[in-house]
């Protein structure tokens, strides 16, 4: 029995042993391989995507219904018009510059609805050919050009809950597909970082080549498969990875190929600013560091300036003091001859005074002593 318990002490702690050591098999290649941040991006990408999809599911289960119903309507409408026109023109001979008139003018304004617009462009003109507004494929445009956020205006909702819908996705959507934007610009900022070095004006210069090479790129695959120009192509491009999506050219374009273009296209425009914001600001503080050390040796030498001016004012007024102090050693009291001008007056040396010094120090060594004029020039250089 205790050989038993023994044994299975033994093989629980070679299983705990085994476990530790795949564990750290495990995160030793997950560190190795980076595999932790991949797994974050990769996540944040799959979740974007996943919400794009989702979201087009959801309008589409939202907006399908509501536009068949308009388009039901508008078909009555037009057939309406119509016969009332035919009624009309053939009543009236003599009016019919008004009857045509009045039609015209009903007509476009009946034509400024989209859905009754896209129901007389499928289903009313007789070369028109049967399309829905709301597919799968025009839903995923629609939301991959919400969230980016582009906003051609092709399709939106015209329902109330799709329109209370459209605010709660976007209010998520918006943020969700904007921070994966940047993260994934991020890590390739990061990685091209990592094969350059730390200088960067090399990638910054080849990325911001891209920037301007891709719509051009762009603009001559849509020119070659579509009927717009390659100047509008290009004008198409450009209003799409800059976010500014006016809508007004609708270029026959796959939708996988339009969220793939828009998705690269705003990555791309993402990584070019980053890293030249981050040139340009490594080069701001580079000037700036710089600027300081000048302004703080400037500093240091008006200051050095200074003190050499205010040591060479001292030197000489010490050398002029040891030269009074000698003079005054040498000139003893009574050999001072004092000698009176012929007017009389003769410089004022109050005796009160004692304590002061006067300009005119004739006085002062007339009145001390060969010794006591040393000490007095000592003391004075002293304080």
């Amino acid at each position: 029995m205790t050989v038993s318990l023994e044994e299975n002490a033994k093989i629980q702690m070679l299983s705990a042993a085994s476990k530790d050591k795949k564990s750290t098999t495990e995160r030793s290649l997950i560190e190795k391989y980076h595999l932790g941040p991949l797994a974050l991006h990769t996540g944040l990408v799959v979740s974007c995507v996943t919400y794009a999809v989702g979201g087009a599911y959801l309008f589409l289960s939202i907006e399908r219904p509501e536009e068949m119903k308009r388009r039901a309507k508008a078909i009555f409408k037009f057939q309406e018009l119509k016969d009332q026109f035919l009624g009309n023109l053939s009543a009236l001979q003599p009016e019919t510059d008004r009857i045509l008139e009045t039609y015209t003018k009903k007509l476009m304004y009946m034509l400024e609805d989209a859905h009754n617009a896209h129901a007389f462009e499928h289903f009313i003109i007789p070369n028109g050919v049967p399309k829905d507004m709301w597919s799968f494929s025009s839903a995923l445009v629609f939301t991959t050009t919400t969230v980016i956020p582009v906003g051609y205006g092709y399709i939106f909702p015209v329902s109330a809950y799709g329109r209370i819908c459209l605010v709660a996705y976007a209010l998520l959507g918006i943020p969700l597909t904007l921070v994966t934007m940047a993260d994934t610009g991020k890590f390739a900022a990061q990685l091209v970082t990592r094969w350059f070095g730390e200088n960067m004006a090399i990638p910054a210069a080849i990325f911001v080549c891209l920037l301007f090479a891709y719509p051009l790129v762009v603009g001559w695959i849509l020119c070659s498969t579509s009927s717009i120009t390659f100047l509008d192509s290009v004008y198409f491009s450009l209003t799409s990875i800059f976010t500014i999506g006016f809508g007004d050219l609708t270029p026959d374009m796959n939708v996988i190929h339009m969220v793939v273009f828009l998705a690269v296209g705003v990555i791309l425009v993402t990584i070019t600013l980053d890293i030249v914001a981050a040139e340009m600001i490594d080069r701001v503080h580079y000037m700036g560091r710089h600027v300081g050390k000048a302004k703080q040796l400037a500093g240091k030498m008006f200051q050095l300036a200074q003190s050499l001016n205010m040591k060479q004012g001292l030197v000489s007024g010490v050398g002029q003091l040891h030269a009074l102090a000698r003079f005054g050693m040498l000139v003893g009291k009574d050999d001072v001859e004092k000698t009176v001008p012929e007017d009389g007056v003769i410089a004022f040396s109050p005796d009160v005074m004692d304590g002061l010094d006067f300009v005119d120090n004739l006085s002062i060594y007339s009145r001390r002593s060969r010794h006591s004029a040393g000490n007095s020039a000592r003391n004075l250089f002293l304080s």
